[in-house]
C-alpha cells in the first residue's frame, strides 16, 4: 500500500512539472531581460504625434474636449507638451489597447476635423513606436528621441550596443530602442537624462556623429526633446 502511494505521488509530481513547463514556455537562448522586453513589446502599443499649432491654449482646449473620443478609440494613457527648440510644436505620446486601435484612430475624419478646429498649422507627423528593448522609463527626467533611417538594423544595433559605455559617460540614465511604423529601416532611440545640458552635450559631440556614420544611418537624423505639460 505504501509503495502504491509513493508511486502515485511521483507520478503526480511529474505530471505537475509537465503542466508548468507547458504553460510557461522559455525562448531558447533568451536572457531574463530579453524575456521581460519581449513581454512588454507584445502588450504595449505606443505612438508619438507632433505638429505645429497656431496657439497652444486653443489646441489644448480642443485636445481636452476630444478625450472621450480618444478613450473610446482605445487610448490608455497620454503625455502632452511642447518640443524644446521648436516653437509652437506640440507632441502627444500615447499608449493604446493595440496597434489596430491606433491605426483606426489616426485615419478617422473626426481626428482631422478636430485638428483643423484646434489650429494645427502643418501636416502632423505620426510615428508608431514598436519597442524592441530598453530600460525602465523614469519620471521627472529629460526625454529625447532620435529617429532616422538605417541601411541595416542588425548593423546599426551592433554599433549602438558598442556605444553603450560612451552613452553612460555622457550621463544617460535610461534608453529605449525600437522601429517606426512597422519598418526595420526606420529606428528610434528614446534616451533620458538628468538635465537638458547633459542631453545637449551628448547630441552635439562628434562621437555621436561618428558612431552614426559607422552604423549606416541614412540622411539627417531627427532630434526631439520633450517638455511635458500634462500626463493622463
Amino acid at each position: 500500500m505504501r509503495m502504491k502511494t509513493t508511486t502515485l505521488s511521483i507520478l503526480t509530481l511529474l505530471f505537475s512539472m509537465v503542466l508548468i513547463a507547458w504553460k510557461s514556455p522559455v525562448l531558447k537562448g533568451a536572457s531574463t531581460n530579453e524575456l521581460e522586453n519581449t513581454a512588454s513589446t507584445q502588450t504595449t502599443a505606443k505612438s508619438l504625434i507632433y505638429h505645429k499649432v497656431n496657439d497652444y491654449d486653443l489646441w489644448k482646449k480642443a485636445f481636452d474636449e476630444f478625450q472621450p473620443v480618444r478613450e473610446s478609440s482605445g487610448e490608455l494613457s497620454y503625455e502632452v507638451g511642447l518640443l524644446e527648440d521648436k516653437p509652437n510644436t506640440v507632441y502627444v505620446l500615447s499608449t493604446w489597447k493595440s496597434k489596430d486601435h491606433y491605426n483606426k484612430f489616426k485615419e478617422t475624419s473626426v481626428l482631422k476635423d478636430k485638428m483643423n478646429e484646434a489650429g494645427v498649422s502643418e501636416a502632423p507627423t505620426f510615428l508608431y513606436l514598436n519597442q524592441l528593448e530598453g530600460s525602465k522609463y523614469l519620471e521627472n527626467k529629460i526625454t529625447g528621441v532620435i529617429y532616422h533611417e538605417v541601411e541595416d538594423y542588425d548593423k546599426w544595433k551592433r554599433v549602438f550596443d558598442d556605444f553603450e559605455r560612451t552613452r553612460k559617460e555622457f550621463k544617460e540614465v535610461s534608453y529605449e530602442v525600437g522601429t517606426i511604423n512597422g519598418s526595420t529601416k526606420w529606428i528610434y532611440v528614446m534616451n533620458q537624462w538628468d538635465s537638458l545640458e547633459d542631453y545637449k552635450t551628448f547630441v552635439e559631440d562628434a562621437k555621436l556623429k561618428e558612431a552614426m556614420n559607422r552604423a549606416g544611418v541614412i540622411g539627417k537624423p531627427v532630434f526631439l526633446v520633450f517638455n511635458p505639460k500634462e500626463k493622463g
